[in-house]
Formats: C-alpha cells, sequence, structure tokens
C-alpha cells in the first residue's frame, strides 16, 4: 500500500524531488491518505482538479498548536474558498479507493495550516497557491525520506 500527500509547497517545487522526513520544505497540506492504487494512476485521476484549482494568494494567519499535546507549531492558513475547493476537489477525485488520514480534517473540518518546519511565515504573509504536489511518503520503502511524484501544474521539468 502507498502512502501519499498533496500538499501546496510554499515554494515551488520541482518533480523528482527528494528531501528528507525531518527536513519538510513548507507547506500547506490538501490530503494524507493510503491506496493500494499504483502512483500514476492516482495521478492521473486527480491530476486534473489540481492543475486548475491554482493560481492566487492565500494570507497566513495566526500561530496554533496541532497534534498530541499540542506539541507541532502551525501557522493558521486565513479560511479561503478556491483553498477550500482545491481540498474538496481533491477529495472528490481521490473517491472511496483511498484511506483519508485524519478524516475528521477533511471538508468541512479542513483548517489549512502550515507548519513550522525548516523555518516559519507569520501572521500577515501571503502564500502563492502556483502548484500542488503528490509526495510519496515512502519512495522504494524508506520511511526517511519524501520524494515528490506529479507537480500541478506541470511545469516542464
Amino acid at each position: 500500500m502507498g502512502a501519499f500527500v498533496v500538499v501546496v509547497f510554499v515554494t515551488p517545487v520541482a518533480r523528482g524531488l527528494v528531501f528528507e522526513s525531518s527536513r519538510w520544505p513548507l507547506h500547506i497540506t490538501l490530503a494524507r491518505f493510503d491506496t493500494g492504487e499504483p502512483a500514476e494512476d492516482v495521478a492521473d485521476r486527480i491530476g486534473p482538479p489540481l492543475a486548475h484549482g491554482v493560481g492566487y494568494p492565500v494570507t497566513v494567519g495566526r500561530d496554533d498548536r496541532f497534534g498530541r499535546n499540542g506539541r507541532v507549531r502551525v501557522s493558521l492558513v486565513e479560511p479561503d474558498a478556491r483553498l477550500q475547493s482545491l481540498h474538496e476537489a481533491l477529495l472528490d477525485a481521490l473517491g472511496p479507493e483511498v484511506h483519508l488520514y485524519s478524516p475528521h480534517h477533511t471538508r468541512g473540518g479542513f483548517r489549512p495550516h502550515i507548519s513550522h518546519t525548516v523555518g516559519r511565515l507569520h501572521p500577515g504573509d501571503t502564500v502563492e497557491v502556483r502548484q500542488a504536489c503528490l509526495v510519496d511518503m515512502r519512495p522504494g520503502g524508506d520511511h526517511r525520506h519524501r520524494k515528490v511524484l506529479e507537480v500541478w501544474p506541470d511545469s516542464g521539468e
């Protein structure tokens, strides 16, 4: 079973980027899921709505804490109908074939945020939603790394 996440990186990235699981570039998570389908099939299904759901700014809001005992520091993203629509279009395209990680944080429970990983953003900063990326959470079975499998819209790289 493959483990994947679809994100909007704060700074655009190229297909094929590999990074350590502890060194995530700043990003907004749209959905995390597991599936028995090949990544190529998932990408074919989710690509069209992702390619057409980008191209606007969102605003960083206040800081918060997520996770068990509030251990994960995050910057919330101000509510934005376009980002919400992108999230929902992704879920619609994924369909029931996948197992959503934290389904209670989807659709009406979606709380877009940027985890403080290799830096952070501040309230009032803007993020351009320029691309959406499919990321393999265990490339080649290695849970220590992540790999960007697809980027929408296709940057030609």
